[in-house]
């Protein structure tokens, strides 16, 4: 048996081993809640202020600066990943394609190819339970930046049943709709593969001997939920030297998911080091150079 949910116990007994050399100290579940000093993005009880999310969340501009490839490298160390993030965050980059709050529908909307029907309507469900992924893998150490090089990427699972019935009958001129559907979703499932670009291997493949990196490697497959629980789990990979999983049993694999950066201008909250922080999510992948802020899928 090689499915999703045998790695899901293997990933817990290999964390249990891990953590004694390595974990964070902090209770997983220390998630600080919004200070409730100042302009604030949370409304009393930490959900989201939409109508201030969507006044910081304007569409993009032409001239809009955009996170490439190129801004960022492969095998960081832990100190020049953490260098970088801060000077991304302050550098005010977007993802290009970026979500933004269309005035005249009223709903925060996803730019996609014009053959898929130009735009998806992204839910208010899928960002407050992905920022509710976000502060938990922070708070439990299974991230440690929001951006591509560590944890900035999605995949998407959906339970068997619920592919052949609801998704696969989308044709591509409708895949905006089921984008916006699947966003919706309480079935659906982010698979994130945090550690993207942090080295852990030798040149041999072999862990490096140091706990944290360790720690990263074993927990660089985290699963939340789209149902307001705030729930992420772990997946273990063991025939994937760099434990890449893409597989949870019982569901259907679907691997063009969200990007999300933080950024200074990011139109999304998250706390973050006991303050608040923003990304943004696209569902167009970096591009490899420097481009305008219109969409070139």
């Amino acid at each position: 048996m090689r499915g999703g949910m045998k790695h899901l116990i293997l990933a817990t007994t290999l964390l249990g081993c891990v953590a004694s050399e390595g974990a964070p100290s902090e209770p997983v579940d220390a998630v600080a809640g919004p200070t409730g000093k100042g302009d604030t993005p949370f409304e009393e009880g930490g959900d989201l202020d939409w109508d201030a999310v969507a006044r910081r969340c304007g569409a993009p501009t032409d001239d809009e600066a955009v996170v490439t490839r190129s801004d960022f490298r492969w095998d960081y160390n832990l100190e020049d990943m953490g260098r970088r993030f801060d000077e991304m965050y302050a550098s005010g980059k977007r993802l290009a394609g970026r979500a933004y709050f269309d005035d005249s529908s009223g709903a925060f909307v996803i730019p996609i190819l014009e053959s898929w029907g130009a735009r998806t309507v992204l839910s208010k469900r899928l960002v407050e339970n992905v920022r509710m992924h976000l502060e938990r893998a922070l708070a439990r150490g299974y991230a440690e930046y929001v951006f591509f090089p560590d944890m900035g990427h999605s995949h998407f699972f959906i339970p068997e049943e619920r592919w052949e019935s609801a998704y696969r009958g989308f044709s591509v001129p409708e895949r905006g709709e089921m984008y916006a559907q699947m966003f919706d979703d309480p079935e659906l499932r982010s698979l994130y593969h945090t550690a993207e670009q942090l080295t852990v291997l030798d040149e041999d493949d072999n862990l490096l001997p140091d706990r944290h990196l360790r720690w990263r490697f074993f927990t660089r497959n985290v699963v939340g939920d789209n149902n307001w629980g705030g729930q992420i789990d772990l997946l273990h990979e063991p025939t994937s030297s760099a434990n890449t999983s893409r597989t949870l049993a019982g569901h259907h694999y679907y691997g063009a998911g969200f990007n999300i950066t933080s950024t200074i201008d990011g139109c999304f909250p998250y706390l973050r080091d006991g303050g608040v922080s923003y990304f943004d999510i696209s569902l167009k992948d970096l591009p490899s150079g420097r481009t305008g802020g219109a969409l070139d899928l």
